[in-house]
């Protein structure tokens, strides 16, 4: 059984719902750590039967038109200048209110004994045949009390003046709980994109579930890629709207007489951890010939911090982000595995090559694919006599992430009553 089989098996197995909010959906992440032999939270989770989060009204407040929050970012800097960014383009209005990134929700008591019971029982019942151990299932099942008691504490809130709600990424976590629950309020919903969304065919990932659990109403995708990927799985073409890249809509030119040589190379995370060795074993056959520097995916910056301190390879900080890297200044080229960052590279100046090994699905972009060290030579001997125009770069860059457009104003201006 694939991790992916697995997670779908546990998701099935311990499928709740409370007040229209599917749980199981809620703690989809924690699904796939579990599908991936972790373990399914901790002891403490016992503790949180008697607690729920804090919306409070400095967090979440219940007098504003408009809410807009990021508590599903997890500490990705990226993610959160996105968010901003994004923010800037609408914030024209007093009725908008969002929550800072950083923003801190705490926990308060929710002491209904009665009602912590039974919903404790009947959930225990419910998920009794998930294929985990009965400590597991308790754990989770005091998981999903918590949830419980967290929506309990959101119904008893008056929502009628909040009209639109927008998050980061509208399937994990609290962003997917609220999602669900102003959708159950009839408060329309919007949805932000932080990566390249497309459908995964051959081998389904963590991503899959962008697209597998869509809750919100409207999601603000980038480019028309996305929107034909998305309705090709069978999402209404009406909830996907193209909204544009809200980063960078600029587009650098590329340096003359570019010589290949110094390379910044955009590794993916711990899912494709040994999709990036391999790419790492072909860059050490080229260690003579070219000028390498590593940039890690935050959640796997150890790993190749070690790897690049024992190969002498260069490592860009944990803490600098993309945009703060890509320059055709510094660098010459960049190598892509898995990342949007691809599209960043070439609005940056900065071509961009792809590793690809046949083993996960590949997303828009140029014929730039190689698998060994013959064919990234091949690749760059193509570019040096051959780069690539500027309108070649556009049009590629149009399609891909909506390069040039800002309709988020529009698109969140109009009026419509949640399905």
């Amino acid at each position: 059984m694939t991790q992916y089989e697995r997670y779908k098996q546990l998701s099935s197995s311990l499928s709740v719902s409370y007040k229209g909010v599917k749980l199981n959906h809620v703690i989809a992440l924690d699904l796939w750590g579990k599908a991936k032999g972790r373990k399914i939270f901790s002891w403490k989770s016992i503790l949180k039967i008697f607690l729920s989060y804090d919306f409070n009204q400095k967090i979440l407040p219940t007098d504003k038109t408009f809410l807009a929050t990021n508590f599903s970012i997890y500490g990705r800097k990226d993610h959160a200048e996105l968010f901003e960014e994004v923010i800037r383009k609408i914030d024209n209005a007093p009725y908008v209110y969002h929550v800072k990134p950083g923003t801190f929700i705490g926990l308060k008591l929710s002491l209904y004994p009665l009602f912590i019971v039974k919903q404790l029982f009947e959930i225990l019942y419910t998920i009794r045949c998930a294929d985990i151990s009965f400590f597991e299932k308790l754990k989770v099942a005091c998981e999903y009390v918590f949830l419980c008691n967290t929506i309990l504490s959101l119904h008893k809130k008056d929502w009628s003046q909040t009209k639109k709600y927008l998050c980061m990424c509208h399937v994990i976590s609290i962003d997917n709980l609220l999602t669900q629950f102003f959708r159950s309020k009839r408060i329309i919903t919007y949805s932000l994109q932080e990566g390249i969304y497309f459908i995964f065919k051959k081998n389904p990932v963590m991503g899959s579930i962008a697209y597998e659990l869509f809750e919100t109403d409207h999601l603000l995708c980038w480019g028309q890629y996305t929107k034909d990927e998305y309705v090709s799985y069978g999402i209404e073409p009406s909830r996907i709207n193209v909204a544009g890249y809200p980063k960078c809509n600029s587009l650098k030119s590329l340096k003359e007489n570019n010589l290949y040589k110094s390379c910044m190379v955009m590794l993916a995370g711990p899912i494709f951890g040994d999709v990036n060795n391999h790419l790492l074993d072909i860059l050490e056959m080229l260690k003579d010939e070219l000028e390498i520097t590593l940039k890690s995916h935050p959640a796997n910056y150890q790993v190749m911090e070690s790897y690049a301190n024992s190969h002498g390879f260069n490592i860009i900080a944990k803490e600098k982000t993309m945009a703060e890297c890509l320059n055709n200044v510094s660098f010459d080229f960049c190598i892509a595995v898995n990342t949007t960052a691809y599209y960043e590279a070439w609005m940056a100046g900065i071509p961009c090559i792809r590793y690809y090994d046949e083993r996960f699905d590949l997303f828009y972009g140029f014929d730039d694919l190689f698998s060994d060290e013959k064919q990234l030579s091949s690749i760059l001997d193509t570019y040096r006599r051959n780069p690539k125009t500027k309108e070649e770069i556009i049009r590629m860059l149009e399609y891909s992430i909506g390069f040039g457009l800002d309709n988020y104003s529009s698109i969140i201006n109009k009026d419509e009553v949640s399905s």
